[in-house]
């Protein structure tokens, strides 16, 4: 099976931007020994532009192939930095939008983390939807109010009192975008409800030239001008901003009118950065590719997500420097990688290790981890895989 009409107009005129073979299916999906992870089902990544909504996708998503199952990981509030970042969103979110004392939804919740943080900052009740959850344990649901549902989300479960709805870093994985924000809107009907969407900046990452943000289990790829597309075909009139160092786009939106057809004002704009993105990505390889072949020494990968496992993964043979990739979240130690099959350790690990070069997977992270390593006396050389646009 393949997409190939625009998950958001339906449009069939399009345009190819980049093109990945035989990459990992589930990237954040870790594995529990080395073989396991070697046999990791792989696909194709094909993505296209839309000329009508300026939608980037990937053509050759099959989501037959998509099961998020427990032991899916990609929580990033482990940093510091992001907790400081998810600190500030919900108490911003609770006040902007009246939720002291409401209910509050989360679609795809993670482990709750979240909606634990909603309730701190004021809200009543916060229920969250996610079948990555189902059997797993978490502390996020101790406070009081807070529920997690182990199940994939639909429409027919938004029911009263639905004050607020929130979905981050989940609409990416879904093939059928406009379905989930129309069944959305059909759900609110009259009442005034507001929801906030986040998703991965793809206007930052094709300037950042960051093609380690281009995984299978990310159906589609956001810019400002296709969001809000989206939102106004939908019937919701949307605030789109930029967020984390521009790698995220926040969306606050309310109900509208629907507004369908138009093209988005910014859509050439959009176009000519995927064009330059292709030729851009495949030099951006290759550079990688010798400085890690000819490095005399061990090199690690900080950050075991979709970023440093994509990274590891297009190296291919040439990253055989490659000793480990690590990483904050003990829910990932001592796995392996899809796909390259590189252990995952715990960042006291470096002390063994010590390696010549340690690669971080997003240099938003960059001051904490230098002076997490320095402090273990150690002095390696550093460098960030994505770096600002």
């Amino acid at each position: 099976m393949t997409l190939a009409s625009c998950p958001v107009c339906g449009g069939t005129d399009t345009e190819e931007v980049f093109t990945l073979r035989a990459v990992p299916v589930v990237l954040n999906q870790l594995w529990p020994d080395a073989a396991a992870a070697r046999d990791a089902p792989v696909g194709d990544v094909e993505l296209v532009m839309c000329a009508g909504c300026a939608l980037i996708w990937n053509r050759a998503f099959d989501p037959g192939r998509m099961v998020y199952a427990p032991g899916y990981e990609n929580a990033l509030h482990f940093s510091p930095r992001f907790q400081a970042f998810a600190e500030e969103l919900a108490a911003g979110l609770v006040a902007r939008n009246g939720l002291e004392g409401r209910h509050v939804v989360e679609i795809g919740c993670g482990d709750g983390y979240m909606l634990d943080l909603m309730v701190k900052h004021g809200a009543a009740t916060a229920t969250g939807f996610d079948p990555s959850m189902d059997g797993r344990e978490t502390s996020y649901t101790a406070r009081e109010g807070v529920r997690i549902v182990p199940e994939y989300f639909s429409a027919d479960q938004l029911g009263r009192p639905l004050d607020f709805i929130m979905c981050r870093h989940t609409l990416e994985h879904l093939d059928a975008p406009a379905r989930l924000l129309g069944d959305i809107r059909r759900a609110i009907g009259g009442r005034e409800v507001p929801v906030y969407f986040e998703v991965p900046n793809a206007g930052w990452m094709l300037e950042a030239v960051s093609m380690w943000d281009v995984i299978y289990e990310h159906v589609t790829y956001w810019t400002a001008p296709s969001l809000a597309a989206l939102f106004r075909r939908t019937g919701f009139s949307p605030d789109v901003r930029e967020g984390y160092g521009s790698q995220f786009l926040m969306v606050e939106a309310r109900p509208g009118p629907v507004e369908p057809g138009q093209r988005p004002a910014d859509a050439d704009m959009v176009g000519a950065a995927a064009r330059a993105f292709a030729g851009a990505a495949k030099a951006e390889l290759s550079r990688w590719s010798d400085r890690l072949s000819s490095l005399d020494g061990r090199a690690v990968i900080w950050g075991a997500g979709s970023k440093g496992i994509g990274f590891a993964n297009a190296l291919g043979p040439t990253g055989k420097a490659l000793a480990a990739l690590v990483d904050l979240n003990p829910r990932k130690h001592g796995l392996s990688a899809p796909g390259v099959a590189l252990p995952v350790v715990a960042p006291d690990e470096l002390r063994a290790i010590r390696p010549d070069l340690v690669l971080i997977s997003n240099a938003l992270y960059a001051e904490e981890i230098i002076a997490e390593v320095r402090r273990m006396g150690l002095e390696p050389r550093f460098d960030s895989i994505a770096r600002e646009a």
